[in-house]
This record gives structure tokens, C-alpha cells and sequence, in this order.
């Protein structure tokens, strides 16, 4: 039964490249709704954000945000009175967990490009007695703001500098460009404490991954795009983008940033249902 389950989703998977990306992300988050549905007319269950709002990806919304909580309590090093940036929040997942946690010394920021995300998340917001700040990135993105004329490649975190102890950003870096994807190392850089560590999931590609990416063998299919990155989809490349490992090595180097440890593989290229998605690096300020 397991493998004839397997089997379905992979021809589906196969099936769903020949579909247009819009129509298939349309379909992606319809099916993600209606099997949330039983769950969302249970008496006593917390709000949940509409994947036509804003799309979170799979798993259960709180669960997944307590678990980047505890990761960066346990690897990151977050305490109670920390400030904390929330690079990309889209709808709250972690910033939920995160206000039962934050102290009244604490302070959390998150940015985001989707307002229908933003107002979903403050709408819904529980009371904490941290300090909580929310802002709209107006800045231009084929995927949720093309209306918007600020590149990524030049926008500002909205902290100032060395004021941030711990910064995360999950599924975002796998939504920007090059020039942006470097300017947000960059920007943690700059916003970062010295010694102050930083959560980053993103695709990093290699000659052996690339290998069976591009023969179609990996779970995310993609395609080259220019020196050094690689797309889902060339129509709207920030939909699903990954970069060379050495181009994600060199952009974290000049950043003022060290990765501690090894970086911790995915399953998007070789499927061990044990590991997260995407790839995961814990990133440290160089201390001067």
C-alpha cells in the first residue's frame, strides 16, 4: 500500500510539470484547504491561516512554528529577553510561538512581502508582553508583490545595526534572486550582535546534486538560471530557486558571517523522508 501511495504521489509530481506554475500552485493550496477543513470545524481548534492567503507550506502550522522556536532556543541560543528578526514571517507560524516565550524585556520584528499574511498574523495575534513589530517589505517579487519596483537586492532590515541577537529565515532565500539573496546576508550582517547566530534554510546546489536535479531525479525538478542558480520554474523564478553551494559560502564570508558546524542536507534531492526539506545552516557573526 506504502508503495503504491509512492507511486501516485510520483506520478502526480510528474503529471504536475506539464501544468502552467500558476495552475498548479492554485491546485497545490486548494488541496491543502480542503484537507484542513475537518480539522478547522473541530470545536476548541485555533485559527489557521487559508493557503490562498498565504502559503506556509505543509504540516501542521503550530507545531511547525513551536519546533523553529525550540531550535532556536537550542541551537541559536535564544533567550526570553532577546530581539528577534523574523526575516520573511508571511502569516506568524513562528512568531505564535515565540509570544508565549518572548519576556517583557524581549522583542520581536518580522517583515514579510504579502500583506494578506501581515494582516492575517496581527489579526489573530495572541496578547504577549513582549514587544512585537510588524512591517510590510515593499519591495518587488514575481511571486507575491509584482507591483512593487524595490528590488530585494536593496532593501534595508528595518532594525539598525548589531542590535539583533537571533535572526531566521525559513523558505526565504529559497524566493530570491541572487542579487537579493546576497544583499540579505548582507543585511544580517549588518543587523546582527557580534556573536549573535542566525537560522537560514535555503537549497544549496552541488555537482552531485545538480546531477540529479537536472535529469529530473530530484523531489523539487530544476532548471539552470543564469551563473550559479537554479529555478523551478523560468517564468517565475522566485518560486522555487536554489544557488551554488560556493556562491552561498562566498556571500556568507562577506557578510561578516561564519557557518557553525556543517550545513544539514535536505530531502528535496534525494528524498530521505528524516530530514527537512530544505537545507539548514546556523550562521554566526564573526565577533570582532
Amino acid at each position: 500500500m506504502v508503495a503504491q501511495f509512492s507511486a501516485g504521489r510520483t506520478f502526480l509530481r510528474q503529471f504536475s510539470r506539464f501544468l502552467p506554475y500558476a495552475t498548479r500552485q492554485r491546485l497545490i493550496r486548494l488541496g491543502r484547504d480542503i484537507r484542513s477543513l475537518p480539522e478547522r470545524l473541530r470545536p476548541g481548534t485555533r485559527p489557521l491561516p487559508w493557503s490562498f492567503v498565504h502559503d506556509v507550506g505543509g504540516g501542521d502550522f503550530y507545531k511547525v512554528g513551536e519546533n523553529i522556536r525550540d531550535t532556536l532556543i537550542h541551537q541559536a541560543g535564544l533567550k526570553p529577553h532577546h530581539h528577534v528578526l523574523d526575516i520573511g514571517c508571511g502569516t506568524g507560524r513562528v512568531a505564535f510561538a515565540l509570544a508565549a516565550y518572548l519576556s517583557r524585556e524581549g522583542l520581536y520584528t518580522g517583515f514579510d512581502v504579502n500583506v494578506g499574511g501581515l494582516v492575517w498574523m496581527m489579526r489573530h495575534m495572541p496578547k504577549t508582553e513582549a514587544g512585537f513589530r510588524v512591517v510590510r517589505a515593499d519591495i518587488h517579487n514575481t511571486e507575491y508583490r509584482p507591483d512593487a519596483a524595490l528590488p530585494a537586492a536593496g532593501y534595508r532590515f528595518p532594525v539598525g545595526s548589531g542590535t539583533v541577537d537571533v535572526a531566521f529565515a525559513t523558505s526565504v532565500f529559497t524566493h530570491l534572486r541572487p542579487a537579493d539573496a546576497e544583499n540579505y546576508f548582507r543585511e544580517m550582517g549588518r543587523c546582527l550582535r557580534p556573536g549573535a547566530a542566525a537560522y537560514v534554510t535555503l537549497f544549496a546546489m552541488t555537482p552531485e546534486r545538480w546531477a540529479i536535479a537536472g535529469s529530473g531525479g530530484a523531489f523539487i525538478p530544476f532548471e539552470q538560471f543564469g551563473d550559479g542558480a537554479y529555478v523551478g520554474s523560468a517564468d517565475v523564478p522566485e518560486a522555487t530557486i536554489a544557488f551554488d553551494e560556493t556562491l552561498i559560502h562566498g556571500w556568507i564570508a562577506a557578510a561578516g558571517l561564519r557557518i557553525e558546524g556543517a550545513m544539514r542536507p535536505g530531502r528535496w534531492c534525494d528524498g530521505d523522508p528524516g530530514r527537512d526539506l530544505q537545507d539548514v545552516l546556523l550562521l554566526r557573526r564573526i565577533e570582532a
